[in-house]
């Protein structure tokens, strides 16, 4: 067994251990006291040298370097403690909170936690990336002449080009001058485009297409390009062989705590019901702590002028919710609890609506295969004026399953039962389909003999 070596640059102290094969205990060779408050880096290595006046270091064989959450793995690396840095001419692996790079030449300050790395390819967080050059920062990544997708393939059925791309990690993503391919093929080309990456919020960058019996055949196009650091201009360019062209667009400024937008266009709930917002303001707070308690509480208040069919009506609605943290019921079932109010006036009518809602939903992993919920949600004075995303039942039991039955197939029941007239409500059935880097679903809504089937680059 080869020899082991290991520096700690810690909180007091630059402590040297060496260790044989035949040594049952390490043994300290060198210590210096550092002023410093850096959390420890620890240097591993089959062989390792340190110099304790220049601050140099030489490690050679399986060398890993960790520091708070930051993890880096080569076969030889130089660096300097006094300055933080570390130098990789062959290959490297960088790892840090849900991002991981390979590549060469490799330069990073651990103490910034900035640097770079040539010839670079890894995952950020969902995203697939590569690069001939990334530059590393606290919050941010910059790609030049590179790539991303979300399709894990060798050769991804789908991808973005770009001459520079920057990613803020669960934040967003801006590409310059972005192309955008499907297989060999550039279907359109963009001078900047922008996506989120904030969880319930990104779009698919790329067509969905799909079949819905009420509106016909769809294809979808969300588009989005930054005017500034926190405000963007978005289309999504919706066409129905039915229901013909239904785009929608606007302007939407996100901070870290809220969210406000103006949109205007077509907007159809998951009931097929439309509604044309001419336009409506939007405010949303994120969801933050309510104090030290486990429950986090969200707010949105919006206005603006609603149209369907039958009528027109200044439109406004505010609302608060409370969601408890999930409560763990032994070791794969969760407990998840809300409450809300929400308060929604109308000009057509001079009406007035105070909306309370509670919702209780358990749900169990039975395996690596099955998953079940089960859950029970009450809305009290749920008739309101549009039939757009309303809540259909006063108090629902809604319950149902997923199955994966390989790799490439799942099927999922879903079955709604109106309490308050002992009627089943609704009951779909799904079929899943990985089509290697695409997903394809097909629903049937036997209550309302609804069927629809759409295609996209979400991954079940």
């Amino acid at each position: 067994m080869a020899n082991n070596k290991k520096i700690i640059l810690g909180l007091l102290a630059f402590i040297i251990v060496a260790g044989a094969a035949n040594q049952s205990q390490a043994q300290e060779t060198k210590a210096k006291q550092a002023a410093t408050s850096q959390v420890p880096i620890v240097i591993e290595a089959n062989d390792l040298s340190f110099s304790d006046e220049t601050g140099d270091i030489q490690a050679t064989g399986n060398v890993v370097i960790t520091n708070a959450g930051q993890r880096m793995e080569a076969a030889q690396i130089n660096g300097n403690t006094k300055l933080s840095k570390v130098w990789v001419k062959d290959k490297a692996v960088l790892s840090q909170q849900g991002t991981t790079i390979t590549g060469t030449n490799t330069i990073y300050n651990y103490k910034l936690k900035t640097g770079s790395m040539e010839m670079a390819k890894g995952q950020v967080e969902s995203k697939y990336i590569s690069g001939n050059n990334i530059s590393m920062f606290p919050d941010k990544l910059t790609i030049n002449n590179g790539t991303a997708t979300t399709c894990p393939a060798k050769v991804p059925d789908y991808h973005i080009s770009a001459d520079k791309i920057e990613i803020w990690p669960g934040d967003k993503m801006i590409a310059y001058n972005a192309k955008f391919w499907i297989g060999n093929m550039v279907i359109f080309t963009l001078p900047k485009y922008q996506q989120s990456l904030k969880p319930n919020e990104g779009s698919g960058v790329f067509p969905r297409l799909g079949y819905d019996s009420d509106d016909g055949a769809f294809i979808k196009q969300r588009l989005e390009y930054p005017l500034g650091n926190t405000v963007s201009a978005y289309a999504n360019l919706d066409y129905y062989s039915r229901a013909n062209f239904k785009p929608n667009y606007g302007l939407i400024h996100r901070e870290k705590d809220y969210t406000f937008g103006i949109a205007q266009g077509h907007f159809r709930d998951v009931d097929s019901n439309w509604i044309k917002k001419e336009p409506e303001f939007k405010f949303s707070y994120n969801p933050h702590r309510l104090g030290n308690l486990p429950i986090s509480y969200t707010f949105t208040a919006a206005y603006g002028k609603w149209s369907d069919s039958a009528k027109t009506s200044w439109h406004q609605d505010y609302s608060l919710y409370l969601k408890h943290d999930p409560i763990k019921i032994g070791s794969s079932a969760n407990l998840n609890l809300g409450t809300g109010i929400q308060h929604v006036r109308e000009s057509y009518d001079d009406s007035t609506q105070n909306i309370w809602k509670f919702d209780a939903t358990m749900d169990k992993k039975w395996s690596e295969r099955l998953s079940t919920w089960v859950g029970y949600h009450y809305t009290q004075n749920n008739d309101t004026l549009f039939e757009y995303d309303k809540t259909d039942l006063s108090r629902e039991l809604k319950s149902g399953f997923t199955y994966k039955i390989d790799k490439m197939n799942a099927i999922g029941i879903s079955h709604s039962y109106d309490l308050d007239n002992h009627k089943v409500a609704d009951v779909d059935y799904s079929w899943y389909r990985n089509l290697h880097c695409w997903e394809a679903k097909i629903t049937y809504r036997a209550e309302r003999d609804q069927l629809r089937f759409d295609i996209n680059t979400s991954k079940w």
